[in-house]
């Protein structure tokens, strides 16, 4: 595992938060909160997400296209701003 890797895991560990439900934005630039990281390509990040060796295309391709969405080019640099999922309660 990439060092980085560790470190974004360690955040998770410390805020509480479970890999399988964060959330996240993508974004060119940072929140700048202690959740928010930077990653080299689309491809660092799907390895991050463990879905660089994943059968799963549809996943793949929906990230790929949230990214082309906010107008980032997917072998550039940009930032993806984790947060934990929002449960109401009634």
């Amino acid at each position: 595992m990439k060092e980085n890797f560790k470190v974004i895991l360690t955040a998770f560990e410390e805020a509480g938060i479970e890999m399988g439900t964060v959330q996240f934005s993508i974004t060119e630039y940072s929140l700048k909160t202690r959740l928010s990281f930077k990653f080299e390509n689309f491809s660092e990040f799907l390895e991050f997400l463990q879905l660089h060796k994943s059968n799963d295309a549809d996943k793949v391709a929906d990230i790929h296209n949230i990214i082309v969405e906010q107008g980032i080019n997917p072998e550039s640099f940009f930032y993806v701003n984790f947060f934990k999922s929002k449960v109401t309660e009634l």
